[in-house]
């Protein structure tokens, strides 16, 4: 999402007209065996537009420009741009006076901007928005206090360095022990005593219930919510699914997350995990869009990237 953002805001001439996003039609190992739709990303999520790749230029015509790489400069006239397999995103400075946004900067942050894009990229089919609210329904209590709230949405499993999950690749996180997600919780009960719930979810079964059962031993006044019925797929791998449960199906999976997503919006305080696109997008979700007053993070990751400062500090 933030490369495809970066892309849009790579100075093109706004007078000279509005990009259209088109994405390939390649199919989504997610979306293997859709009941709802095409076995791509539309399976699940709105269209982001109806033109199609058969709409295009041909990549030969001479009225297109075809960039093979983040430094490529080109004709900002020309009327179709085709990227290469690699993500092509140039960084800039100045992600919204492209947008032509009343007020610019002045009223729009990058975080808002970065929100807005994950919103509207992941609009739900309709369908998936009902399982959505029928899971929710489910697991939110109708008296839940976002502003005594934290969430705690551990990604684990196949995300850390040095797991022993067969088939997966070696991961790209040094993931904290669980230990310092409740040091995290302590610290912000001691900053607001009046916390009196926690949001914890995860695809991991076994980091949920171990991190549960710590809080019940030395935090066991907060009322611990998770996402009732949750899959608990193991990954956060789409093509991987089927060597951890092929028992579920795609569908569960995507709706099972994107509501511990959506129920962690209902939270104040957060810990998150840098490097971690998943609980990063969370935080920021949740500062635009949250039902909380206001959004406050700790992070206990031990890498950096600008995604997460954003989740972070906001901004």
């Amino acid at each position: 999402m933030q490369c495809m953002l970066q892309a849009f805001s790579d100075g093109d001439n706004f007078e000279l007209g509005r990009r259209v996003l088109i994405n390939d039609e390649k199919l989504w190992p997610m979306a293997k065996g859709c009941k709802h739709g095409p076995q791509t990303r539309e399976c699940y999520f709105i269209p982001l537009t109806n033109c199609k790749i058969s709409d295009v230029d041909p990549i030969d015509d001479g009225s297109v420009a075809v960039l093979a790489g983040a430094k490529d400069e080109y004709d900002r006239s020309v009327r179709t741009l085709y990227s290469s397999h690699q993500k092509y995103a140039r960084l800039t400075n100045d992600k919204i006076s492209w947008s032509k946004l009343p007020g610019a900067a002045n009223d729009h942050s990058h975080t808002a901007l970065v929100a807005a894009f994950l919103a509207y990229n992941l609009q739900p089919q309709p369908w998936l928005k009902k399982e959505i609210d029928v899971r929710l329904r489910r697991s939110i209590p109708l008296d839940l206090d976002p502003d005594r709230t934290v969430g705690v949405p551990i990604r684990r499993s196949d995300k850390c360095f040095g797991h022993k999950i067969s088939g997966s690749a070696g991961g790209e996180l040094d993931c904290p022990p669980l230990e310092e997600y409740l040091d995290a919780v302590k610290n912000f009960t001691r900053f607001d005593p009046l916390i009196s719930n926690i949001i914890v979810t995860s695809e991991d079964p076994t980091a949920c219930s171990e991190f549960i059962a710590m809080l019940n031993k030395e935090l066991p006044n907060l009322r611990v919510l998770t996402n009732v019925g949750d899959v608990q797929q193991g990954t956060g791998s789409a093509s991987k699914l089927e060597a951890y449960k092929d028992i579920v199906n795609n569908a569960d999976v995507v709706a099972s997350a994107l509501t511990s997503f959506h129920m962690h919006l209902r939270a104040r305080y957060f810990v998150m995990t840098t490097k971690s696109t998943w609980t990063s997008s969370i935080a920021i979700f949740a500062r635009i869009f949250g039902f909380a007053s206001e959004i406050y993070v700790i992070d206990i990751g031990r890498n950096s990237n600008s995604y997460a400062d954003i989740a972070r500090r906001g901004g």
